[in-house]
């Protein structure tokens, strides 16, 4: 059981008042309840612990030069707690805590005979350490307490159940020897859409498919030498045995728009790459946009994983390997099959599945080899496996959840009760 005592200070605080209370009462007693500084500093002792406190609790304020009453309070706590104490009786921990925090009480360890003379026949309804060890436990009445009674319910903070998710995966990405890398929001729609060999007359690049910003609109690229490529590759295919697109708009690479796909990462840092950093093997979680009419199903909001491994000699088989270790690693399932698909910029291209036991058959990402019209100008002479996983919609079954909304959810019901993520 802990017991409490007084400091000196605290017994001086009990007896003449708190430092607070004693620069209250002297303003009360100033014209406009108003006192210069250097006047309450020689008037009050311990100044500097009257006016923390006065401060903190919204009861003065320092104006120019002075202090000014703004508030009076009805009642000092901690002295009715300094009495409390000094009489043996109880006060709350928040109390206790305060009082500690100012010296004004200690913690007492009382001795067998003490504690003993203290508890004989009371009920107590803590069973503490002392007790234990002085036998004390046998001359005292312990309350009864019903077991069976619902305790109050505790919410400790917890991570989002998504954002869970998220973590997982890029612990099993990273644990896999990929690199983490990240790109900006607002990005070039020349990284977005023109370095992946996307033409400027896409149906995915109109204002019903992408965000433009609106202010600023234009941006540059800085690497002058992979802008003349990949102006080459879309005029004319940039010597991949290609035709190219035969026209590109220059203005619509500049324009600025929020990002729509996780690629664009993956086109900047196959920019920056060398040939002393392969073999090489990255992914990016990115936050993408689109705009789209929002329901269950649908967001404008969203989070693509994505990837890319460069090396020497590699090829689809490579491609099936790698996606099947991902599959198994991150999602931990024994069934995987991939279908033929197509995809932009990629040539091979595949989808695959996996069997989820309550779900059946699940598509869990596209993948394919960046075509050459894609890695040429950007400076790689090697192959590039490209790989991305719908992160949304799994997350949505694994989470058991039917609206797409949850997954950015604020509902704090929903998040309370959601348990936590053991996968």
């Amino acid at each position: 059981m802990k017991e409490y005592r007084l400091t000196e200070e605290g017994k001086e605080y009990l007896e003449k008042g708190l430092p607070e209370r004693r620069l209250i009462e002297l303003l009360k007693e100033e014209p406009d309840h108003f006192i210069k500084m250097e006047v309450a500093i020689k008037k009050i002792k311990n100044f500097h612990i009257a006016i923390k406190w006065a401060v903190e609790k919204g009861w003065v304020r320092i104006k120019n030069g002075g202090i000014e009453l703004i508030s009076i309070p009805k009642e000092f706590p901690e002295e009715e707690a300094l009495k409390k104490i000094a009489r043996g009786g109880k006060v709350s921990e928040e109390m206790i805590r305060i009082l500690k925090r100012r010296k004004l009480i200690e913690e007492v360890i009382l001795e067998k005979e003490e504690l003993e003379k203290k508890l004989k026949g009371k009920e107590v309804s803590e069973l503490t350490h002392q007790i234990i060890k002085y036998g004390i436990w046998r001359v005292v009445k312990f309350k009864k307490f019903n077991v069976r009674a619902e305790g109050k319910k505790e919410y400790p903070g917890k991570i989002h159940p998504y954002i869970q998710l998220i973590n997982l995966v890029r612990q099993k990405l990273l644990s896999l020897g990929f690199k983490e890398v990240n790109g900006p929001l607002v990005e070039l729609n020349f990284w977005n859409c023109d370095a992946l060999f996307m033409p400027s007359d896409h149906p995915a690049r109109s204002i019903h498919d992408i965000f433009l910003l609106k202010n600023p609109k234009f941006g540059e690229i800085k690497d002058k030498k992979v802008w003349e490529n990949v102006k080459k590759a879309h005029l004319n295919g940039f010597n991949t045995k290609s035709k190219g697109w035969g026209f590109w708009d220059e203005n619509l690479a500049k324009r600025y728009i929020l990002r729509s796909h996780g690629t664009a990462v993956s086109a900047r840092t196959l920019a920056k790459l060398k040939e002393k950093d392969l073999p090489f093997k990255m992914f990016t979680i990115a936050k993408v946009f689109r705009p789209d009419v929002i329901d269950a199903k649908h967001f404008i909001e969203f989070d693509q994983v994505e990837g890319i491994v460069v090396a020497k000699n590699l090829n689809f088989k490579h491609l099936l390997g790698f996606l099947k270790e991902i599959a198994v690693e991150i999602f931990g399932v024994k069934k995987v099959k991939f279908k033929p698909s197509y995809f932009p910029f990629t040539e091979p291209s595949v989808e695959g599945y996996i069997w989820l036991k309550d779900f059946g058959w699940t598509e869990f990402g596209g993948a394919g080899i960046f075509r050459k019209e894609v890695t040429y100008p950007l400076g790689i002479k090697y192959p590039v496996l490209a790989w991305g996983l719908g992160l949304g919609r799994l997350a949505m079954q694994i989470l058991k959840i039917n609206d797409i909304r949850y997954l950015f959810s604020d509902n704090l019901d929903w998040l309370r009760n959601k348990e936590v993520i053991i996968w």
